[in-house]
C-alpha cells in the first residue's frame, strides 16, 4: 500500500484514464459482461469529500487477465448495453477504456492491487 499526502499528489502518483458515461455511473452492465454475474461491478471506498470507488475483485481480475480482441469484444458488447442506448457511442471508446484499465492492472507488481474509479460528476 502507498499513503500520498493529497488527493492531487495520488491522481499524480497513479495511472489514470477515464470515459464520460451516458448517465449515472452504471458499470453494472460491464460487470455482467465480464463476470457472468449480476453481482455489483463497484463498492465504495472510503475517503472522506470524494466519491471514490473500487472495483470489485472478480471485476478487477477479468478485466487483467482477457486477451485484447476479448475485451475489445466485451467493450462491442458494452456499447450496445442500455446506458449507450440513443447515443452514437463508437465501440473504440468503451474498447480504449478498458484497455487503459487493463494496461493500469498489469503496471503494478503488488499482489494486493486494485482498481479504482473516481466519479467526476
Amino acid at each position: 500500500m502507498r499513503a500520498c499526502a493529497s488527493w492531487q499528489a495520488a491522481f499524480t502518483a497513479f495511472p489514470v484514464t477515464g470515459i464520460t458515461l451516458p448517465g449515472e455511473l452504471d458499470f453494472v452492465s460491464l460487470g455482467q459482461l465480464l463476470t457472468q454475474s449480476a453481482a455489483p461491478a463497484l463498492r465504495p471506498a472510503p475517503m472522506q469529500g470524494r466519491e471514490l470507488y473500487v472495483f470489485t475483485d472478480a471485476m478487477a481480475q477479468a478485466i487483467g487477465s482477457m486477451a485484447d480482441d476479448d475485451l475489445s469484444d466485451i467493450a462491442v458488447a458494452w456499447s450496445k448495453t442500455t446506458p449507450w442506448a440513443g447515443s452514437d457511442i463508437n465501440p473504440f471508446d468503451p474498447a480504449g477504456f478498458l484497455m487503459e484499465l487493463q494496461s493500469t492492472w498489469h503496471q503494478s507488481a503488488t499482489p494486493d492491487k486494485a482498481l479504482f474509479a473516481w466519479i467526476d460528476a
